[in-house]
């Protein structure tokens, strides 16, 4: 059996609205925009998201979670170490399948305008390669918790015009360039003899020395903004050049 309800029979049936209390009104108006003026501006808010996902790996595309509990006592590898697995074990993440996940080797960590940019790379049994980054969050002090950090495992990378992006499958992926209002070089040396890099470009001439454990090296570069692009060249403790690369800064 069907029923018939027509506009004016649904209109009677609708609830009479409650009176209007304007003490009530004006005290909610209130506490709303008290509340909206306590909260950062959620443009900022994007902003500054936007910006440390661009600092990853030449915009990288990795997933990145964030937790609000902090991690149990140790350094900050144990650390990167516990968020990477508790990223693995969260259901439809690249982390799946993560296998024996290898000791994370920090890669550069140096002041920016904005506070200390950190970032940790580790490899796994199964080949997925992780990484875990804060920039400007953490003080560069003690043990970061969750919260300070972002992290994710594989993903993919764009290197430059007319070339397709890539898949990471080797740490010296990793790093970038970018150039906004606090541009930055770091990354992974594909030469493992290599003790320096020098970065290049108009306007930039920097040495930097790579990391003997990860093979890493960094620095904020305040002279490079607007800049495209940085050439690296890579030298051993002799000074013979073992190889060179350009690192494209990514686009947006």
């Amino acid at each position: 059996m069907t029923t018939d309800l027509g506009p004016a029979r649904i209109t009677a049936l609708a609830p009479t609205p409650p009176p209007l209390d304007p003490d009530w009104s004006e005290a909610t108006l209130a506490r709303i925009l008290r509340e909206d003026r306590a909260l950062p501006h959620p443009a900022a808010v994007r902003r500054r998201r936007t910006r440390r996902r661009t600092a990853i790996g030449l915009g990288l595309a990795l997933p990145i979670i964030g937790a609000a509990t902090a991690v149990a006592i140790g350094g900050p590898t144990e650390v990167v170490s516990s968020v990477i697995h508790d990223f693995a074990r969260q259901p439809n993440t690249t982390g799946n399948g993560l296998g024996r996940l290898d000791e994370p080797a920090l890669v550069a960590k140096f002041d920016t305008d904005h506070g200390v940019f950190a970032f940790w790379v580790a490899t796994s049994s199964t080949g997925k390669v992780c990484y875990a980054m804060s920039d400007g969050v953490w003080d560069g002090t003690g043990t970061p918790t969750k919260q300070e950090l972002e992290y994710g495992c594989d993903g993919v990378i764009w290197v430059g015009d007319d070339v397709p992006p890539q898949e990471v499958t080797a740490p010296d992926q990793l790093g970038g360039y970018f150039t906004d209002s606090e541009p930055l070089v770091y990354g992974i040396s594909p030469w493992p003899t290599a003790t320096q890099v020098r970065v290049q470009a108009p306007g930039v001439d920097r040495t930097l020395p790579v990391r003997a454990d990860s093979h890493g090296y960094g620095a904020a570069l305040p002279e490079a903004v607007g800049v495209p692009q940085v050439t690296l060249t890579f030298l051993d403790a002799a000074g013979q050049v073992v190889g060179t690369k350009v690192s494209v800064a990514p686009v947006g």
